[in-house]
């Protein structure tokens, strides 16, 4: 019978596993905005079930897997703009404490059509022990 060396558990040391995605790694990193677009998402909280945001994508981070299992890790982030009681876009806030005006002011845009291409410093950030990545400002 062959006899295993016993270590000390002190002289473990952890290692990355394959096949895992460490997005903390993009925590404070520069990244260029690669998408900037107008879209509808579910909503309880507007009278029309339905309210306009403009979602702001980084360029691709990170990939796994490859073809069909193909995932792309981006920053990402949605902002909510003004509609009507109907759900009819109408603009976008221009308060200076607004998210939107905060963001745009941070990347140096002066308006939602400045946005793409622009670079901005991403946050990665914990909810119920997964890891996402938005931006900072």
């Amino acid at each position: 019978m062959e006899t295993q060396k016993v270590i000390d558990l002190s002289e473990l040391k952890p290692i990355e596993s394959e096949g895992g995605v460490d997005l903390e790694q993009y925590d404070k990193k520069e990244v260029l905005i690669d998408k900037a677009e107008v879209i509808q998402v579910n909503s309880e909280y507007t009278t029309c079930k339905k309210q306009w945001v403009l979602k702001v994508s980084s360029e691709v981070l990170e990939t796994l897997g490859e073809g069909d299992d193909l995932i792309e890790f981006r920053a990402s982030e949605l902002f909510n703009l003004m509609q009507d009681e109907e759900g009819k876009l109408l603009g976008y806030p221009n308060s200076d404490k607004s998210n939107l005006a905060r963001f745009m002011s941070d990347i140096k845009a002066t308006n939602p059509n400045e946005i793409k291409h622009k670079k901005a410093l991403v946050k990665a950030y914990q909810k119920q022990d997964k890891t996402y990545l938005k931006f900072r400002y």
